[in-house]
């Protein structure tokens, strides 16, 4: 059998395929580029705490038909929705409401008068508070009708604080590669900073001759008492 010896052409192409994964790996790795290095921590620590700190609302829009309704409390059917219940009227303030039926389909919002609140926000979401005080009634699809529907993600209030808690807890395990998976010789730290002036803030101490980078992102947050407002995410490494 004829052996073939390697061509130049295949010699060239070998080299460049070479030079290119080299380049390739000091772009993308070269720890002694620190604006990308500082760039690559921001997006690796925003990308985190939003993993571990995000959560899903899913609400609903319902008209009530307040000629029909007899009595104080409303049956709901919402077949196939997970997590704890609220129940808002448009102008936000909170009904009483629980879950309830054979397969917990049915959610039973209670109210003192419907011919004064007959638009509603029923709103899912596993943080929300146990179910309240609310009796049960007949389902009766006429008292009701379902409207628009849609799922929004955002900040869990509540989980923010557990991270906040981990930061202080055990700083190094959650900036390890099993976590963050930040470099050993960078330190980061984050926050939640509410218009009102309130915020949630994971910093340890910053050398006074650090260079601190940061960046912000307006976030949606899901406070611990079901109210919703918007908030700066602020992240920092040095």
């Amino acid at each position: 059998m004829e052996k073939r010896g390697i061509s130049h052409l295949e010699v060239i192409f070998a080299f460049i395929i070479f030079i290119s994964a080299v380049g390739f790996g000091l772009f993308f790795f070269n720890t002694g580029d620190s604006s990308r290095l500082v760039d690559t921590m921001l997006v690796y620590a925003f990308r985190e705490i939003e993993q571990n700190t995000s959560t899903t609302l899913e609400v609903f829009s319902v008209n009530i038909s307040a000629p029909l309704v007899q009595g104080a409390i409303v049956a709901m059917n919402f077949s196939g929705i997970g997590g704890n219940v609220s129940v808002e009227t448009y102008d936000g303030t909170v009904l009483s409401s629980k879950r309830g039926g054979s397969d917990g389909e049915l959610v039973f919002v209670k109210s003192p008068d419907w011919n004064a609140e007959d638009f509603l926000f029923v709103r899912f979401n596993e943080e929300f508070g146990e179910d309240q005080a609310v009796g049960e009634v007949v389902h009766n699809a006429s008292w009701y009708r379902l409207g628009s529907s849609e799922k929004r993600a955002m900040i869990s209030a509540k989980k923010f604080k557990l991270l906040n808690y981990s930061y202080y807890a055990d700083y190094r395990d959650l900036k390890s590669q099993e976590n963050f998976n930040l470099p050993d010789r960078a330190d980061f730290g984050f926050s939640l900073m509410f218009d009102n002036g309130d915020g949630i803030v994971a910093e340890n101490t910053i050398p006074a001759d650090f260079e601190v980078f940061s960046d912000s992102k307006r976030v949606e947050v899901l406070r611990e008492d079901g109210s919703t407002v918007f908030a700066d995410l602020v992240v920092k490494v040095w």
